[in-house]
């Protein structure tokens, strides 16, 4: 029995070793099989290998056409999203009939760098044209511009190729797509382009030649800019994300009807033109996603503070560098557009007068729980004058429109050893026309105070200042030391103060 039992065990094993040998030639050649493929491959370029393939015949045909034959031919390390013929019988042939809309077109299926399939994420690849198109990876499924890769991860010598069976259209940006759509927006973009200018450019023109005085002479290129986006962010930029409200007009008239009492002006001219100001910087947005706009405030790209009614979007237009919510009615609260709260920091120099400089010093010193940018150390040297020369600050409030104010104070603790007294005089300019100032205080601040102090009772500023148009209503505050030499044993003349702030009431 034991020779017998000997005789199948090795038999066995003879039988097991025959089948792992087996089973490793075969697998060898499978995998002799798929490094030839590789390596065949990895020797060619895209634009070798979408050559053999008469699939992409189409593509391979525009791209010489286009030039961008040149490059897929060249070392660079290149991704290829390439349509297979099929699609392009979808592209209208007046796209593909014209050269500069047919190098963008194809220009939109190339990128500079590798992008594969091998990690799950979401980016935005800049493509040829200078667009971006978000290409996806999420759970093992891939999509590029929203269509699905037929094949994926092909590897070539200059890069990667991945195939799909649509074509990714050209998105226009934010601001060609209101360009295109003037007619829809017809008082939003009279009030935009009355901001447009053309400039040479120089860096795209090209130097043919010199002038009898020996000046440069060029093929020239002229592009228009728009200096509004200066102030609301630049529209044509394909490198910024940003949510734009489409006002349309009776969005437009809807909105100005609420705004334009706000803005109690002589002048009916300046009240239009102070009203669509307001209503134009306040726009557009870093770039939201219309499901998040669930009742919380979002900041505009001016700072303003406001409340979009998702409701109120009839479309949500998807561009290239963002999006534009169409909207027919607007429902901004004056208080977040208007009415903010007008900051004054005390380290600004501008705008701001001091006592003697000699009595008196101001230092600023970074202190993040003040305003995380600086905390200001202010003290009073010497005793203060009978007249108040030596012992003060004054800051001044420009265009302070008409409302109701309260005024803060920002105190923060700056090691002081002991209470401070202040006293306040706050002027600005009544119906009379004629300066009034009130005198606020003394107040004790604590020396540990961190945090706002409101002065005084409530400001109301009935209009502006004067008839001028271009005349702006200014509000001052003069921040007073009034600690005396025998109230030494009980105040300090040291204090830190970080911002003054007149904040719009209810």
């Amino acid at each position: 029995m034991k020779n017998r039992n000997n005789t199948i065990v090795n038999f066995g094993l003879i039988m097991l070793l025959i089948c792992l040998f087996t089973a490793i030639g075969c697998k060898d050649d499978a995998w002799d099989d798929h490094y030839e493929q590789l390596d065949s491959r990895l020797e060619n370029n895209i634009l070798s290998i979408l050559s053999e393939d008469s699939n992409y015949s189409t593509f391979v045909q525009y791209l010489n056409q286009t030039g961008y034959n040149e490059e897929l031919a060249s070392a660079q390390a290149y991704t290829v999203w390439a349509p297979n013929n099929a699609a392009f019988e979808q592209v209208p042939t007046a796209i593909l009939n014209d050269p500069d809309l047919l190098k963008q077109l194809i220009g939109n299926h190339i990128s500079l760098f590798s992008y594969n399939t091998a990690h799950n994420d979401e980016v935005l690849v800049k493509m040829f044209n200078d667009k971006y198109v978000e290409f996806i990876n999420t759970n093992g499924d891939s999509s590029f511009g929203g269509v699905n890769l037929v094949e994926k991860d092909i590897l070539a010598s200059n890069g990667v190729l991945h195939t799909i069976n649509e074509v990714i259209d050209v998105n226009p940006n934010i601001w060609g797509y209101l360009n295109d759509n003037v007619e829809r927006y017809p008082k939003l973009m009279a009030y935009l382009s009355q901001f447009n200018e053309t400039a040479f450019d120089e860096a795209n023109s090209v130097k043919i030649g010199t002038n009898t005085l020996g000046q440069p002479v060029y093929d020239s290129i002229y592009t228009t800019t728009n200096t509004y986006f200066k102030t609301i962010g630049d529209l044509s930029s394909e490198e910024e994300r940003f949510s734009f409200i489409g006002l349309t007009d009776d969005a437009y008239e809807s909105i100005f009807d609420i705004f334009d009492d706000y803005y109690n002006h002589p002048l009916v001219d300046s009240v239009k033109n102070k009203t669509e100001k307001t209503i134009f910087r306040n726009l557009n947005f870093p770039q939201v996603d219309p499901d998040n706009l669930n009742g919380t405030t979002i900041t505009s790209t001016t700072g303003s503070e406001v409340m979009l009614d998702p409701s109120l979007i009839v479309e949500n237009i998807e561009l290239s560098n963002g999006n534009v919510f169409v909207v027919n009615e607007l429902d901004f609260d004056p208080r977040g557009v208007i009415y903010k709260p007008i900051r004054y920091e005390i380290e600004n120099t501008e705008k701001r007068t001091t006592g003697s400089l000699t009595d008196f010093s101001i230092q600023k010193r970074y202190d993040i729980t003040a305003s995380e940018e600086f905390t200001n150390e202010i003290t009073l040297l010497e005793n203060p004058t009978p007249g108040d020369t030596n012992n003060f600050f004054e800051i001044t409030f420009s265009n302070v429109l008409a409302a109701s104010y309260k005024l803060n104070l920002k105190f923060t603790p700056v090691g002081a050893t002991q209470d401070t007294k202040l006293k306040f005089q706050f002027s600005y300019i009544r119906s009379n026309f004629r300066p009034t100032i009130e005198e606020i205080g003394p107040i004790v601040v604590s020396n540990l105070e961190d945090g706002v102090v409101t002065i005084g009772d409530t400001f109301d500023f009935s209009f502006y200042a004067t008839g001028q148009e271009d005349d702006y209503f200014f509000v001052k505050l003069k921040v007073i030391v009034d600690v005396s030499e025998p109230e030494l044993l009980l105040y300090d003349r040291r204090f830190g103060i970080d911002y003054a702030e007149l904040v719009p009431t209810e």
